[in-house]
């Protein structure tokens, strides 16, 4: 007889994670967790700065070809990019930089006020936020305790990191212990998700603490190809596991925590997306929903390395003898450079966005990968052996919109994705600026009498025609689109505030996918408080009668 599951998860990442671990809490629900990926359990997973070991093997990532529409006037297609994303247990949580980052409280107020996402506001993600931390420096009315997710603040410093704190300072950034603790223009250490010189995935914490209950069964190497409906409600699933196709049978609801790309895939090959597009890719319908896949946003990125011409980097560290000693330190007492993420020192500011508030962040190392003779200065995998600065910005609040579109009823047809970046004046008038700043930061005390040359683009790239072309180039997503599967409370919703997908039942979305705004700060540590937030949402409605349920309005309490 088949086996009857009353939740499957598909996708284990960092909200996937989350989900498992609360709607199995109580033990009375069957709960399925299906993930494409393998374990991660290798060394250079739990190793923090072992992300550079991983960016290229595609059992740790997905890699998709994304393309960029081609400019007015141009004869050749824009330009494209490989965006990469985690795969295995843990999603993007196992291969990260592991900054723990919660964005601002007046992102979720814009998601509660702006885009119909009742329920999500400042308050209610604070709260969630608290409920997963176990902030080593204690709790406080912004520091959770307790929690799975351990978050270390400050977990490597060195003479230069505090130097480019300075230069934020006489930037006039104030610094801070905390970056979460505050909102506004900042500079300070960042906090990692780290446990004792160890990454803390949502896979090592919440999804670790799931399978030790016997109602619970994670299952690897499995691509969900479609959900299968009843008329419009959903009753299990397509999958393929080792090549063969399988159906799970699901007798309450599925969970899509697949992630920004993968989320609204499964959605369209299972029938809920635009109709006209759908028939297109040979798909028959189940609900029109014409958002699937669409108005997606991203952060945008420029990685600007200079050489260090004073003071001491880090860059020593990753080659020979430097190398050794670190890794040995490593290995014997669990800290040092290698227990730590890519970069050290994080900075929030305003460089555009008319209502001054944040809208760009600036992460900072010292070392430098190597330039090629594109200048491309971001090959993860090799940093250059002489002594360097990055400074990394992003711009948090783009106009852009973008999309990703099933080609094909299966998983196997490649996704038709689009980057839309600086297709609006906003975008470009803020790359601009973000550039400048960026220099102005480094040319601030003392980080002044220390930096010698700009290595890219180079101090001959100054005008803002020359800059923005130069952006255009060497600019890279942040590896944190949202909004594929938007959450409100317009017919256009792709989800409801309760995370239901619109137009059938039994199935919802909890993950980056849903969030409807921006958030000011990376997305690990706000799909978590998605995966968390959602179960309790789910959990509500379980233990409602069904009348109750329909009368009561869709603000979810927490």
């Amino acid at each position: 007889m088949t086996k009857q599951w009353d939740y499957i998860i598909v996708g284990a990442g960092s909200a996937g994670c989350v989900m498992a671990e609360r709607l199995s809490a109580d033990g009375r629900s069957q709960v399925l967790v299906l993930e494409a990926g393998g374990e991660n359990d290798s060394f250079w997973v739990t190793l923090p700065k072992g992300v550079a070991k991983l960016v290229k093997k595609p059992e740790h990532m997905w890699a998709y070809h994304v393309a960029q529409p081609r400019e007015e006037g141009a004869n050749d297609p824009g330009a494209g990019e490989v965006w990469i994303r985690g795969k295995g247990l843990g999603g993007s949580s196992s291969i990260n930089g592991m900054i723990w980052s919660r964005g601002e409280p007046a992102d979720y107020d814009a998601w509660e006020n702006e885009c119909g996402a009742t329920g999500w506001n400042g308050a209610s993600m604070t709260r969630a936020f608290l409920e997963l931390e176990d902030h080593k420096a204690g709790a406080s009315d912004m520091r959770g305790s307790g929690g799975l997710v351990r978050v270390d603040p400050a977990c490597y410093t060195y003479p230069l990191a505090e130097s480019m704190i300075a230069a934020g300072e006489a930037l006039g950034l104030r610094r801070v212990d905390d970056l979460n603790a505050t909102a506004g223009p900042r500079v300070g250490y960042y906090s990692h998700n780290i446990r004792n010189g160890r990454r803390d995935s949502s896979a090592r914490t919440y999804l670790a603490a799931a399978r030790k209950r016997p109602n619970v069964t994670v299952m690897t190497g499995v691509m969900a190809e479609r959900i299968v409906f009843d008329g419009t409600r959903a009753i299990g699933l397509d999958v393929v596991i080792d090549g063969q196709p399988r159906h799970l049978a699901c007798a309450g609801e599925i969970v899509v925590s697949a992630g920004a790309m993968e989320s609204p895939l499964l959605l369209q090959r299972s029938g809920i997306g635009d109709a006209a597009r759908l028939q297109l890719a040979g798909i028959p319908l189940v609900a029109h929903s014409p958002d699937v896949g669409e108005r997606m946003i991203e952060h945008l990125s420029l990685s600007m390395p200079f050489r260090l011409d004073r003071g001491k980097g880090t860059n020593k560290s990753f080659f020979g003898l430097g190398a050794a000693l670190a890794m040995l330190r490593y290995l014997l007492r669990g800290d040092g450079v290698l227990a730590t993420g890519p970069f050290e020192v994080g900075a929030f500011c305003n460089v555009a966005h008319p209502d001054g508030r944040t809208d760009a962040q600036f992460y900072l190392g010292g070392y430098t990968f190597k330039v090629g003779d594109d200048k491309d200065p971001v090959p993860l995998d090799k940093i250059d052996p002489k002594p360097g600065v990055t400074i990394y910005g992003q711009l948090l609040r783009l106009t852009s919109e973008s999309s990703v579109r099933a080609t094909g009823p299966t998983s196997d047809a490649a996704p038709d994705i689009l980057h839309n970046f600086l297709s609006t004046q906003h975008d470009r008038t803020s790359a601009i600026a973000l550039v400048r700043k960026m220099r102005a930061y480094m040319d601030a005390p003392p980080l002044d009498r220390m930096i010698g040359a700009e290595l890219v683009p180079g101090a001959e790239v100054e005008s803002d025609e020359d800059v923005l072309a130069m952006f255009r180039r060497l600019s890279s997503c942040g590896l944190h689109a949202i909004r594929s599967c938007r959450m409100g409370s317009d017919p256009q919703a792709v989800v409801d505030p309760r995370l239901r997908v619109n137009g059938v039942q039994g199935v919802r979305v909890a993950d980056c996918s849903v969030m409807p705004g921006h958030v000011t700060g990376n997305t690990n540590a706000p799909a978590m408080a998605v995966g968390l937030r959602g179960a309790r949402l789910i959990l509500e409605d379980r233990d409602e009668p069904a009348n109750a349920r329909s009368s009561r309005t869709l603000e979810p309490h927490f």
